[in-house]
């Protein structure tokens, strides 16, 4: 699980024990924020490439509490899913699934329908989390690494393959990737961590799954 610094969670924690009139909304990825929560979105579409990008590699939008991610958003680069969709147009609101490593069917459902779905990496097949969060209603997905590719060029990113196989999990059996309808982009853990400095988070803990973040 990605995790805020911990003093910012001990502020967090020592000012919801200790001020009753603290909204437990308020504590916000282990810090303390005034303002509203103000969602993040972002653009995936097919078409969205650098000149001269190299093939899989797709340059996306984020950008918080806006109307148009294209246009006022920051770039990001990933990974498009080789076996996947090639052809898509999504922008939404960015939920993280829950569990966070979508080792089972999201908790969240809810949420993420008509959303951008948010996953770690973890040690579930990343096609395991896409289909995940298409039956939950997801109009895409994202899955940030945990730190297993070598850099920030999609170099060398273990079984998740590499920026030269034109796409991530490009050796998995088609089996299940047939089924995949929805975009999925793989990121750098460093591009996860500005999206989730972005987003407004709360802990909570799942009895057998452990702790995991949650929009708040």
């Amino acid at each position: 699980m990605s995790t805020p610094s911990i003093r910012g969670f001990v502020l967090a924690f020592f000012l919801f024990a200790f001020v009753p009139s603290l909204s437990i909304s308020n504590l916000v990825a282990g810090q303390v924020h005034e303002e509203e929560v103000q969602p993040v979105y972002m653009s995936l579409h097919s078409k969205q490439t650098r000149r001269n990008q190299p093939e899989g590699l797709m340059t996306v939008e984020i950008c918080k509490n806006c109307v148009d991610p294209s246009s006022e958003g920051s770039h990001i680069e990933g990974l498009n899913a080789y076996q996947g969709p090639q052809d898509f147009a999504v922008q939404s609101e960015i939920v993280y699934a829950i569990p966070n490593d979508g080792s089972r069917a999201p908790m969240n459902r809810g949420q993420l329908e008509g959303k951008i779905a948010l996953f770690d990496r973890g040690t579930v097949a990343l096609v395991e989390k896409v289909l995940h969060a298409q039956n939950a209603g997801a109009l895409g997905v994202v899955l940030i690494d945990d730190g297993t590719c070598t850099d920030e060029k999609f170099t060398h990113c273990g079984m998740a393959g590499r920026l030269s196989d034109g796409g991530f999990a490009r050796n998995d059996m088609f089996d299940k990737w047939k089924n995949v309808k929805i975009p999925a982009l793989f990121i750098t853990e460093m591009s996860g961590q500005r999206i989730l400095n972005l987003m407004h988070l709360e802990s909570i803990h799942i009895p057998g799954f452990g702790d995991h973040w949650k929009n708040v």
